[in-house]
């Protein structure tokens, strides 16, 4: 398999370093390749969210390298981490992390704000596009508390398409949400990769995690199992028999 994306070498994570330490990670090898859908799963305190923040450059290892299209993450500079996550990357967590009484429109265009390359009126074209191709053409100017939790964190997955980024992580996205809610996000996020784009996932769901085409287990901040899901579920299928009982 060509174009490694994410390559991690030897990753450890500790809190608290001293007679309290907490080792979150490991020593920890792993590398992901353009076009896949990887699941990160272990129990609570196994490190799979600790992983999941810093292949998304939202913390930094205690030791070892990180690899992004080649190029060395560790030591490079804050403005430049913050470009990374801005360009290249795109979030979607449990808790939606919408701004509260905005609309959803006005959401999706946040990260759009810190990248000068486009107008007033470009924001808002591209933030239009993005809830559209979620499915919330009729939702746009609401604010986020008149939506649903499903519609919610369609709105943060728009938020997470509009820089066009090579990479979504995904922290839990379905955690908060109903069965028939979560086949229909993890519809979305398998048209997403049919088109490309990488998508890192964290979920504790057995059910979720098999729609995903890779599937990584981690114990005790080791990855202990690494397996390639031959014939992911169909999210558009389990929704069509959810939605008929």
């Amino acid at each position: 398999m060509e174009d490694c994306v994410i390559d991690i070498k030897n990753i450890s994570k500790v809190f608290n370093p001293g007679e309290n330490e907490v080792r979150a990670l490991n020593d920890v090898s792993l590398k992901i390749y353009k076009g896949e859908f990887v699941s990160l799963m272990g129990s609570s305190g196994s490190g799979k969210s600790t992983l999941l923040n810093i292949l998304g450059c939202l913390d930094q290892p205690t030791s070892g390298t990180y690899l992004l299209d080649g190029q060395e993450v560790s030591g490079i500079s804050k403005s430049e981490i913050s470009l990374i996550r801005n360009r290249k990357f795109g979030f979607v967590f449990q808790s939606y992390n919408l701004l509260p009484k905005t609309s959803a429109l006005e959401n999706v265009e946040l990260p759009l704000l810190y990248n000068s390359q486009y107008s007033i009126k470009a924001r808002r074209e591209k933030a239009e596009e993005a809830l559209v191709s979620v499915g919330l053409k009729d939702r746009i100017f609401h604010k986020t508390n008149e939506l649903s939790g499903g519609q919610q964190q369609r709105v943060a997955i728009a938020r997470a398409l509009v820089n066009e980024p090579k990479v979504i992580f995904a922290d839990e996205p379905t955690g908060n949400l109903d069965s028939k809610t979560s086949y229909q996000v993890m519809e979305l996020f398998q048209n997403l990769n049919e088109k490309g784009i990488l998508i890192v996932m964290v979920s504790h769901e057995p059910d979720i995690v098999e729609m995903s085409k890779r599937k990584i287990i981690l114990h005790d901040g080791k990855i202990i199992e690494d397996i390639e899901i031959l014939n992911p579920k169909n999210a558009h299928e389990l929704f069509v028999a959810a939605d008929s009982k």
